[in-house]
């Protein structure tokens, strides 16, 4: 079972390595920064993907891989990192963004709303989405670029001899 996994990931790596698209559009994606990467490699794509994971837009971990390629990040670890917003946890997280986004803004929460409409639907995008899309963008991104900066500064400063040292000091 172990073998057959590793053979499929080497077969899936080879399809990727000789991709007439990836080759034309992207034709540093070999280098091994995008795929093992030094601290500064990480930490870029944990900004990257804590960012993207709080957009409120589809298909974050595509954006998040073409935001590490050209930002010279670890792939693997932004698109990991935006799949955190996934169609479990979205609501919840693109919700508290909105509640952020009102109180950046200070504006009232609205409670006069017409529950009936379905979320998403095409009455909901003519009556609700105009009153919310403000906050609601605003605190998505900001809360993405202060959760980013926070993993960006965790993975660049933190060492793991510095970890190791202060769990060992406390003995």
């Amino acid at each position: 079972m172990l073998r057959y996994a590793k053979l499929q990931i080497h077969k899936i790596g080879r399809k990727t390595k000789t991709s007439p698209f990836l080759n034309k559009y992207f034709p540093r994606f070999k280098d091994k920064v995008y795929w093992m990467g030094d601290r500064k490699s990480f930490a870029r794509a944990g900004f990257i993907g804590a960012f993207c994971m709080m957009l409120p837009v589809p298909f974050q971990m595509v954006l998040g891989s073409i935001f590490a390629y050209y930002a010279r990040a670890n792939i693997p670890l932004a698109t990991a990192l935006a799949w955190i917003t996934n169609p479990l946890t979205m609501g919840f997280i693109w919700y508290g963004g909105y509640q952020f986004g009102t109180w950046l803004l200070n504006t009232p929460k609205l409670t006069s709303l017409d529950t009936e409409i379905p979320i998403a639907s095409l009455d909901w995008f003519d009556q609700v989405f105009p009153l919310i899309w403000q906050p609601f963008f605003l605190g998505n991104i900001t809360l993405g670029l202060m959760i980013g900066s926070v993993f960006y500064v965790v993975i660049a400063h933190f060492h793991l001899s510095s970890l190791r040292d202060l769990f060992n000091s406390a003995d």
